[in-house]
């Protein structure tokens, strides 16, 4: 329970007011509480949803849906989403994208990063059949935290010395990651049988591309690029999800 509240306290702004002793090894240890904590996140964006729905109609209740999952996380994998894309996208060298990173000033292409994840994953949730809107607005945020659990495994820090990424990144076990695939598995099938569960497995593998490409960019991982892994498998997850819904129509 302890590690699962600073999971908690690390990932959301939900007021938590427990003093805690902390230590690094709780970090680590607690990464097995990644799809819960996303899980959460998803349940109150899920009754968001529903009590936005009997005010609003239309796309307001979906624009609703982001502003808590904004709220609840502060914007935190957004924020990585921005910073890598301002990275990334300078075409600069290894040690130069790091440093952008770190500059709290947003950039052109983190801006434009940023209108583009929101108005897909608003697209996205509005073209989703409103039968299982519900379930899937409750399970997205699981599958990014899970596809961030699987990336930490034998992952390697880009920068060198004390950050919040080395908390995390190389320090998982296989058990752990096996646990957080299995769980997570086992309740996207139950809330979206076989193509939720198809979809989910397709954005591990999307995880894993990315970890390697964001490796070979510059050299590891970083916080900033763990939350944009978040963002875009969160992405792919519905894109994916749909495309298995309009197959099934056909």
């Amino acid at each position: 329970m302890k590690k699962l509240i600073i999971m908690l306290q690390f990932l959301t702004r939900i007021p938590i007011n427990l003093e805690l002793k902390v230590e690094n090894q709780d970090f680590s240890k607690g990464v097995i509480y990644f799809p819960l904590v996303g899980l959460i996140i998803g349940a109150i964006n899920g009754l968001v949803f529903v009590m936005s729905s009997i005010i609003f109609e239309g796309l307001i209740p979906l624009i609703f849906v982001l502003l808590s999952n904004t709220l609840i996380t502060g914007g935190l994998h957004l924020d990585g989403v921005a910073d890598t894309s301002d990275a990334i996208y300078s075409a600069r060298k290894k040690e130069r994208m790091l440093e952008i990173m770190k500059d709290s000033r947003v950039g052109t292409n983190g801006v434009l990063a940023l209108f583009f994840v929101l108005f897909f994953k608003l697209a996205f949730y509005d073209a989703i059949d409103s039968s299982i809107l519900l379930p899937i607005i409750m399970v997205t945020p699981m599958i990014g935290r899970t596809s961030i659990g699987v990336t930490l495994y034998k992952g390697k820090c880009a920068r060198k010395g004390e950050s919040l990424g080395s908390l995390f990144v190389g320090k998982t076990t296989f058990a752990q990651t096996a646990v957080m695939i299995f769980y997570s598995s086992i309740i996207c099938f139950i809330f979206l049988e076989y193509a939720g569960l198809f979809s989910f497995i397709f954005s591990l593998f999307l995880a894993l591309i990315l970890k390697v490409y964001f490796s070979n960019k510059i050299g590891g991982l970083s916080g900033d690029i763990l939350g944009a892994v978040n963002e875009v498998v969160e992405l792919f997850f519905l894109a994916i999800f749909l495309m298995f819904g309009i197959l099934g129509g056909l």
